[in-house]
């Protein structure tokens, strides 16, 4: 069999402009249609259907000759405008695309005499037709064509699933904000004091309980209740994982959440990485009830709600932030790609592959069971739980007044985001990115990833810190929205933890349109203390206090506090 070297699918787009946000994804009408083809190279492994099954582990391989085909039949007759074409390396350099309604008369409605592979995302004026097919007449390597995606939008695009009404989501913003083009992020005086309450040793994630005292998790399979004045219980009956006795890497006990009926059941929700029967570490949703008695706390009736089922073993950026819908129906669980290479080195390609929960947003029902109105319920399984895709590693999830669902996401080197998550949404990760490739990356070391605008297909970030000489990333995790009365001035923002940055970020959002018109950065208080490396963060529902945890061995539990 032959080896062709692998592309990353550098995003070309040949009628490629920057679109406005949508609330919706446009749907891919050749999605799993029936497909022919002229030839293939390999049956068993390049089979005609790889080329719309929404995978880009899989393709399509003809025989080695030209003229060669691929026809896509969408079952009736639809409006379409666009076509994009993955192709591996092996593309066609000459093609057209031609339709039918009858399979038998042909129309060409686009022509390319120069075609570079990548991705060609092509545009033309709108057709009704039945079928779509790419005649390719001449090759840029002696193999066959070699197609990872063929896909046909409807003539504006659009078409995807509404947003769903209980998430009772505003207007998605339609211009992404640089955070690092000078000016716009500003550093002015800290209008709060820093308390500590309690110290921790790599403290995770954080959440209030009805009486006012804070749940805190530390990565190496810790729990403890705090009251406010720096009392701590730890809390016993924990599954044990992959972070024990600090192990782990990224990867551990990670977010907990108080269950929206925790005054009726006194159930917690946690995130944590598991060692699976199979072996493969395996991020974890569960639930237990917090029995406090005899003067001790311990977890009790666990029940693992999900578990990511793929096989792949997740090697670190786990995600696993936690957000209950605002009416308290639904639970949302953020998954990291799991940093997981392709044979090539290029890693987060699980982010893009539709049957693993890797790099995708989760929604379920409290119960553990897939909400009917997921954008692929009806798919069943993973893909039936998916209301997101295209992530790296997502470390904060939060709702803001209006019922908006936003979130964080580390970049790889740079290209940190802020992104507001439609329903159906795909992010672009790792085919799109406004940062870079690590330096010591066995694909590709130090180049530039495909940036967004590139690519209009995917739902560009709110904003995002890009890759700039005189700046370094940010690193975001933690992530809440400010609708408290100490700080009246911050009303309406989102508040960002920072790891590498080591502070607090404040987000200033239109409320009309949600676009970011602003980004402040606090690295100190008032009074000269650094704010550290703020993990996750909570704005506490009895006074509008700012509760975070600051990461590292010196870690700690702190209160952010109007000024004096």
């Amino acid at each position: 069999m032959r080896r062709v070297p692998h592309s990353f699918l550098l995003l070309a787009g040949l009628a490629a402009t920057p679109c406005a946000f949508a609330q919706s994804t446009p749907v891919n009408l050749a999605l799993n249609q029936p497909v022919s083809v002229s030839g293939t190279e390999n049956a068993a492994a390049f089979n005609a259907a790889n080329a719309n099954d929404g995978r880009l582990d899989t393709r399509w391989s003809s025989e080695f000759v030209s003229p060669s085909w691929i026809t896509i039949d969408l079952g009736s007759e639809q409006s379409i405008g666009r076509v994009v074409l993955r192709w591996e390396n092996a593309h066609a350099t000459v093609y057209t695309l031609n339709v039918s309604n009858d399979g038998v008369n042909w129309t060409t409605v686009y022509t390319n005499a120069n075609g570079k592979g990548g991705t060609e995302d092509i545009t033309f004026n709108p057709v009704s037709a039945r079928f779509v097919s790419m005649y390719g007449t001449e090759k840029n390597t002696q193999y066959g064509y070699s197609l990872y995606e063929f896909e046909v939008y409807g003539a504006s695009g659009g078409g995807g699933p509404g947003d769903s009404p209980d998430q009772q989501p505003g207007t998605a913003p339609t211009v992404s904000y640089n955070a690092r083009i000078s000016g716009n992020q500003t550093e002015p005086a800290a209008p709060f004091v820093i308390t500590d309450v309690a110290p921790f040793n790599n403290p995770w994630g954080l959440d209030f309980l009805p009486d006012g005292r804070v749940v805190v998790t530390e990565k190496s399979d810790r729990m403890y209740i705090v009251t406010s004045a720096g009392a701590k219980t730890s809390i016993g009956g924990l599954p044990v994982s992959v972070g024990a006795n600090g192990g782990g890497g990224q990867s551990g006990l990670h977010d907990v959440a108080a269950s929206p009926t925790f005054a009726q059941d006194r159930t917690l929700w946690f995130s944590y990485v598991a060692k699976a029967a199979d072996g493969n570490n395996r991020l974890t949703l569960a639930t237990a009830r917090l029995d406090e008695s005899a003067g001790a706390a311990n977890l009790a009736d666990l029940e693992i709600v999900w578990q990511e089922p793929s096989s792949y073993s997740m090697r670190g950026q786990p995600g696993a932030r936690i957000a209950f819908a605002p009416d308290g129906q639904y639970v949302f669980l953020s998954v990291g790609d799991g940093d997981i290479p392709d044979s090539n080195g290029n890693r987060g390609v699980t982010a893009q592959m539709p049957d693993t929960g890797l790099g995708k947003i989760i929604r379920l029902n409290l119960d553990g069971s897939t909400p009917t109105d997921n954008p692929e319920a009806s798919a069943g399984g993973v893909r039936g739980q998916v209301w997101a895709s295209g992530f790296r590693n997502p470390y904060g999830l939060a709702f803001d007044a209006k019922g908006n669902l936003w979130e964080t996401e580390m970049g790889p080197a740079s290209g940190d985001e802020f992104n507001f998550i439609a329903k159906g949404g795909n992010y672009g990760w790792p085919l799109v990115s406004n940062g870079n490739h690590y330096n010591g990356d066995a694909y590709m070391p130090g180049q530039p990833y495909p940036r967004h605008d590139t690519a209009p297909q995917f739902t560009q970030p709110a904003a995002y810190w890009g890759w700039f000489s005189t700046t370094n990333s940010m690193s975001p995790s933690g992530l809440a929205f400010y609708n408290g009365n100490l700080f009246p001035q911050w009303k309406g923002s989102a508040l960002l933890g920072s790891t590498s940055s080591i502070a607090l970020y404040r987000v200033v959002i239109d409320p009309a349109s949600n676009n970011v018109t602003g980004v402040e950065r606090y690295g100190r208080d008032a009074n000269g203390v650094y704010t550290g490396a703020v993990r996750a963060l909570k704005v506490s529902p009895f006074d509008g206090s700012i509760w975070y945890v600051k990461g590292g061995s010196d870690g700690a539990l702190r209160k952010l506090t109007p000024k004096s």
